[in-house]
């Protein structure tokens, strides 16, 4: 499954599968008082009912509609985080509210910051790995591939390569596509301000 952002930027950014359908929407707007929280929302299916399977001459037929959902463009909150400076910043997700740094808990480096070690809700430890892009791996030693974030390719040379950046979910990552994509938020975001800071350093 591939999550292509719509356009550039990660906190303010919709995510559309392969067919281009928005599957999920990022939103993180400026206030005055200084609070930054980002919404991570998700479309929400129209209610619709299968065709029945119909008698024809060649027997009992079901539609091939039977197995589409009818998308009208609804979304509804997935998640939140409330971004804080000074002290950890919090998550709110299915009626759970935590600290960042207690559910994505710090362990190693990586080149941009620590990587953030979270426990999903299959019971399984997973890793984010934060180098040039972001990478989400199972921490159980064998370092399975769960997830990747590829960078936007310009095609420059080859306008043919162009392609938006997008978030890569393998097979393995499937029953929980919802977590990852809400870590990936937080991650990403934390990732590219160590690598801003290590851009700014070398210069």
């Amino acid at each position: 499954m591939n999550l292509y952002q719509t356009s550039s930027g990660t906190l303010n950014n919709s995510y559309a599968n392969e067919s281009g359908q928005v599957i999920y929407k990022v939103s993180t707007p400026h206030k005055f008082s200084g609070r930054v929280t980002t919404t991570v929302s998700r479309i929400v299916p129209s209610d619709y009912e299968p065709p029945r399977e119909e008698d024809s001459e060649l027997g009992n037929h079901k539609s091939a509609r039977s197995e589409e959902v009818d998308f009208k463009d609804r979304f509804a909150p997935l998640g939140y985080i409330d971004w804080k400076t000074f002290v950890s910043s919090v998550m709110r997700y299915n009626g759970t509210e935590v600290k960042a740094t207690k559910y994505l808990k710090k362990q190693g480096w990586g080149w941009y910051g620590r990587n953030r070690v979270f426990k999903g809700p299959d019971g399984k430890e997973y890793k984010w790995i934060l180098r040039a892009s972001s990478k989400l791996i199972l921490n159980d030693g064998s370092e399975t591939l769960i997830a990747k974030f590829h960078t936007r390719k310009y095609g420059l040379f080859s306008p043919a390569e162009a392609r938006p950046a997008y978030l890569e979910i393998l097979p393995e990552g499937e029953h929980m596509v919802d977590v990852i994509f809400f870590t990936f938020i937080y991650v990403e975001k934390i990732r590219k301000e160590e690598e801003r800071a290590a851009q700014s350093s070398a210069a």
